[in-house]
């Protein structure tokens, strides 16, 4: 038997501040499995997903705001973290500049109007939102950071010098750094202090104990007066200025100004929280605890810091040594030597240790003396991830769509510190798979594994803020990166079937603890129940999973369907309960053990003993919806790719098509033992069915079946399938026609082009010069010649009729 992916989940324990606890917008506590089967079908709002709510530079607007946030609500979504990002990714070269609302500058009064607004949407709404600390998305800066208050680095100059001598010369100054940020200007350091000169003898190895301070021997404008004993050395002028990392990206007017905070200094720290929370408190008071809730930090992507003020001091007090002769001696000799390599490890150490004490833990303090919770993603930085995970309220992941988990330490560290509530970043997208080209059966399978390997609270990346009118569609995005959730995505309405799954899986993934299993599966364990998740992320049929329980009776919780069943497809063997689920590829379950019979009811098993089908061919007439265009009618002799037709109205279609069929069915296909499911064969990309006008689901994973008995009738059905396919094949189609705006840089086929300036027509609103084109977008990821997708109903379309027993 192949190893199966279940849920390895996390532990309770949630510590929160007296005034975090008011805004707790996940359950607090586990709930009762009578109340979670209640909520099955319909998960209550504090189980549902996060986006993350991409502001774009000024380009936002109170109209937009309130459509996004009712989409939100519509959808399945609980809330949301605002992040205040460059107007385009690319404007910090100077290759766009699309601005529509200059005076909306960040926290310029219109900007805290915006800010307002959005938290009284949220709170008549019943959402929750929240803010990345700084401007962009890494990680904790702001334009009130100067020079001397940023992240520091050690910068030395060398002067060679040959002893037995008195020595006069003056010791030039280091070079400063220069900002690697992508998004500020490559201006070098301004600010710098020293901190020591060292001499060091070369030649033979030279150990610690060789290395002079010589620092009395320099004044103020580094002039050296010493006398040099014998042999070579090489004096090094030590000393530290910032690393000119910026956090990024940030809006237009911010390019450059926004240097990071020094994480190693407490009160360069407590300064950029004061600066950043006191005014958000200021104008925000009134929703603080209801409807705003969180500062949020996102992956760390600052590179490395090694000095601040007093960390000569630090390091003899957590390591017992000076460190400045280790440095000096770094400078000169062979970096793998023993000894040095245990001096790294100690500096790594006091590294690590300030960072989390006087960065990360003034940031908690700070968050949640204003009230609110602080939501973190403590990764890939130079500090210890799994601490970190003990800080925040909610530690955080990340994972990308092609099929990354989050990393292991940030859920190691949240069963280490007893977290239940896991979150993630998550589909964070590439070209190369998410460029209006993704779909809900494409991100389940990164779903599952994610929620297999502990994660039980999502964040979506992204939901890029769209403040124009709704006739510019798909609008903004972030740059080319990221899957698109938003209103405009084609598939958003019945997307929502995707979300509540999302949010069926977490609820039951944030009850109880984990558990770790000598058979290294994972799963909850709560006081009624042991709960399991069983994923199929392979290609082939997994039948049979065991589970380490005994003397319990299997419920099957589908969080696909939303249904509670029975099942009698299951034996006990020693120390192990093996049920029989037949999962097809990318198919998930979870396999609940209750300790005692519950009061919610439950479906019957039922097995299918012999079964024949009836395919429905022929003819099909097809209303297409074209998401910016008129519907109009096509009678379909059969079913067709419509990328593969030469009529440019369905070769280049982007909505959705409603396909309608009448459909006997014979009385003897009805009755007890008689069991009818429409099988829809091949679709793209995802589909809402209705049987004699009632709505049966929405079809998002393959396979693309339904039962549809409950709904059908002896004689004729009217069969309606509503099938919705993505963005790429209209956005192709326009490529057809020539440009009504500037191209900026072309990034190349794989990556594409952004729009340089928003074009006059648009500004003024007036007509489209262009009548070929139908969307208008900031990022354009194809070509005239780029591949068409699939789309439509494919089929085979076939009842399958179905001869059943109940178990």
């Amino acid at each position: 038997m192949k190893k199966m992916f279940l849920s390895m989940a996390c532990l309770p324990g949630l510590f929160l501040s007296s005034e975090a606890k008011m805004s707790a917008p996940y359950s607090a506590t586990p709930e009762m499995l009578q109340s979670l089967s209640q909520k099955f079908a319909v998960p209550t709002d504090e189980y549902r997903p996060y986006v993350f709510w991409h502001w774009l530079g000024t380009n936002f607007s109170k109209e937009g705001i309130t459509k996004d946030l009712e989409a939100m609500k519509e959808a399945g979504i609980g809330g949301a973290v605002i992040f205040n990002l460059a107007g385009d990714l690319h404007a910090r070269r100077g290759e766009s500049f699309c601005v529509y609302w200059s005076e909306n500058t960040y926290r310029s009064p219109a900007y805290w109007e915006a800010l307002q607004f959005a938290a009284s949407e949220a709170r008549r709404l019943g959402l929750k939102i929240g803010i990345h600390n700084s401007p962009g998305y890494s990680a904790t800066g702001g334009p009130w950071i100067s020079e001397e208050q940023g992240m520091q680095k050690i910068v030395s100059s060398q002067k060679k010098i040959k002893g037995n001598q008195s020595v006069k010369v003056r010791l030039a100054q280091p070079e400063l750094p220069v900002s690697e940020s992508w998004n500020a200007p490559k201006d070098p350091a301004v600010f710098y202090r020293d901190i020591a000169v060292m001499a060091v003898p070369t030649g033979a190895e030279a150990g610690v104990s060789d290395v002079m301070d010589i620092t009395a021997q320099v004044d103020a404008d580094g002039n050296l007066s010493w006398q040099a004993p014998a042999g070579e050395w090489m004096v090094y002028r030590i000393g530290h200025a910032p690393t000119m990392r910026h956090s990024q990206p940030v809006p237009l007017e911010l390019y450059g100004k926004c240097l990071e905070v020094d994480k190693m200094s407490r009160e360069a720290n407590i300064y950029h929280w004061q600066q950043m929370l006191n005014p958000l408190v200021e104008h925000l008071k009134e929703y603080i605890g209801n409807s705003f809730s969180f500062i949020h930090i996102d992956s760390y992507e600052s590179d490395r810091q090694d000095w601040t003020h007093g960390f000569r001091d630090e390091f003899i007090r957590l390591k017992g040594y000076d460190p400045l002769p280790w440095i000096a001696l770094r400078l000169s000799a062979n970096s793998g030597r023993d000894d040095l390599r245990l001096f790294d490890r100690d500096y790594s150490d006091v590294v690590n240790r300030l960072f989390i004490d006087n960065g990360w833990k003034t940031a908690t303090e700070m968050i949640h003396a204003a009230g609110l919770q602080f939501y973190w993603e403590p990764y890939t930085g130079p500090f210890d991830t799994e601490e970190c995970v003990s800080l925040p309220d909610v530690p955080m992941g990340e994972f990308w769509t092609y099929g990354s988990s989050v990393t292991g330490s940030v859920v190691q560290g949240a069963k280490r510190y007893n977290k239940r509530i896991v979150a993630a970043e998550a589909f964070t997208g590439r070209t190369d798979n998410s460029r209006y080209t993704e779909n809900p059966a494409f991100l389940k399978y990164s779903a599952d594994v994610n929620f297999a390997s502990g994660i039980n609270w999502m964040f979506l990346h992204h939901w890029v803020h769209q403040p124009f009118d709704d006739k510019y569609q798909p609008m903004m995005s972030m740059g080319y990166w990221g899957t698109h959730f938003g209103r405009f995505q084609t598939w958003f309405k019945p997307g929502k079937a995707f979300f509540t799954y999302l949010s069926r899986c977490q609820m039951l993934l944030q009850q109880g603890t984990g558990v770790e299993s000598t058979a290294n599966w994972g799963r909850r364990s709560m006081p009624e129940a042991d709960i399991f998740f069983a994923v199929n992320p392979t290609d082939g049929v997994k039948k049979t999973y065991a589970f380490p329980v005994n003397g319990r009776v299997p419920e099957l919780w589908d969080a696909y369907l939303g249904t509670i069943s029975r099942t009698g497809k299951w034996r006990e063997e020693g120390d192990s309960v093996y049920v029989d689920l037949n999962l097809q590829p990318g198919e998930s379950m979870f396999v609940i053990f209750p300790y005692r019979k519950g009061a919610y009811p439950l479906l019957p098993d039922v097995e299918t003993v012999r079964e024949t089908f009836l395919p429905l061919t022929g003819a099909w007439k097809v209303t297409f919806q074209p998401k910016l265009e008129q519907p109009f009618l096509r009678n379909l002799p059969a079913l067709v790719d419509f990328s593969r037709q030469k009529d440019g109205a369905l070769k280049y279609f982007s909505g959705t098509a409603k396909y309608e069929k009448n459909v006997r069915i014979a009385a003897a296909d009805l009755g007890e033992g008689k069991r009818l499911a429409l099988d829809l064969g091949e679709l793209h990309d995802i589909a809402e069915l209705e049987v004699n006008g009632q709505n049966v689901g929405v079809l998002w994973s393959p396979p693309y079946k339904m039962d549809i008995t409950p709904y059908v009738k002896a004689g004729n059905n009217q069969i309606a399938v509503y099938v919705t396919n993505n963005w790429a094949n209209r956005l192709i189609g326009d490529e057809q026609y020539p440009p009504d705006f500037e191209w900026g840089k072309d990034h190349g086929e794989k990556t594409g082009r952004e729009m340089k300036v928003y074009p006059d027509w648009f500004l003024n609103n007036q007509t489209r010069p262009s009548k070929g084109r139908k969307t208008f977008n900031s990022w354009y990821y194809f070509r005239q010649d780029s591949p068409l997708q699939p789309a439509g109903l494919l089929g085979p379309v076939r009842i399958i009729r179905q001869h059943v027993k109940i178990l």
